[in-house]
């Protein structure tokens, strides 16, 4: 690949945090569409933690009863409708997630543990999914329930991440016809996440979330020239799709 390609390469990957796959807002006239783009998520994400997050459901029961009439002191049959609410509240400890969407860059899994009715914490582990790369990433955060339902509901999560990437490359501008070097980059972030977690079939977990971070990328290399990854440091808005298991 020549040095156009990795330079566009560059472009695709600037921005983008490595270890949790969270898409950035570029700062030029062209972050419009796609900050758009980010509010209607955050109203998808909205209406999906109120429709299908409600842990709510409910029972209606259709019967008969004899009583007295308290002015004619005859008994009577009275057909009635009871309708009402029922929630599941089976407590869950322990949580198990991958993100589908990141396999495309990465391979990741996450463990989260309840520490009591609000709080959460979890930390994850992802590689490269592509075959040119090499490196591995971590993060962690701590999750607090409001609602005193820990794992369950909706979330508030101040997280930390980092990663670290190699990409090998043929080096052609060298004299050594079989010379290879590679490019590095470490990235770190801090953020803030507001989610949402639900339960189909009580242990089928799902959560939606978004947020913002802060973070930095700093890349290291034998040339810059085939550096590409870049630097960058600033404030970008993430967008987190997980599923799992809870027990």
């Amino acid at each position: 690949m020549d040095c156009v390609g990795f330079n566009s390469f560059q472009s695709d990957f600037t921005g983008t945090d490595f270890a949790n796959f969270r898409y950035s807002l570029p700062h030029s006239s062209s972050s419009f569409p796609f900050m758009k783009k980010f509010i209607i998520g955050f109203q998808i994400v909205v209406l999906l933690a109120v429709f299908c997050g409600n842990s709510f459901s409910q029972i209606r029961t259709d019967g008969t009863r004899t009583e007295k009439d308290s002015v004619t002191g005859m008994m009577k049959t009275v057909t009635y409708t009871e309708i009402r609410n029922e929630e599941t509240i089976t407590p869950r400890h322990d949580m198990i997630t991958i993100n589908p969407l990141k396999f495309i860059l990465f391979w990741n899994l996450s463990y989260y543990h309840s520490f009591g009715n609000i709080i959460a914490g979890g930390i994850g582990l992802q590689m490269p999914t592509l075959s040119s790369f090499k490196g591995f990433g971590a993060n962690a955060e701590i999750r607090l329930y409001p609602s005193k339902k820990s794992l369950r509901g909706f979330y508030v999560a101040p997280n930390f991440s980092w990663n670290h990437l190699t990409y090998q490359y043929h080096d052609y501008l060298s004299s050594n016809s079989s010379s290879s070097s590679s490019v590095g980059a470490d990235t770190y972030s801090i953020g803030v996440l507001l989610g949402w977690q639900w339960f189909i079939g009580d242990d089928f977990a799902i959560g939606l979330g978004l947020g913002f971070d802060h973070y930095f990328l700093s890349a290291s290399g034998s040339s810059s020239d085939y550096n590409i990854f870049g630097s960058y440091s600033g404030n970008l808005p993430s967008l987190r799709f997980d599923i799992g298991y809870a027990w």
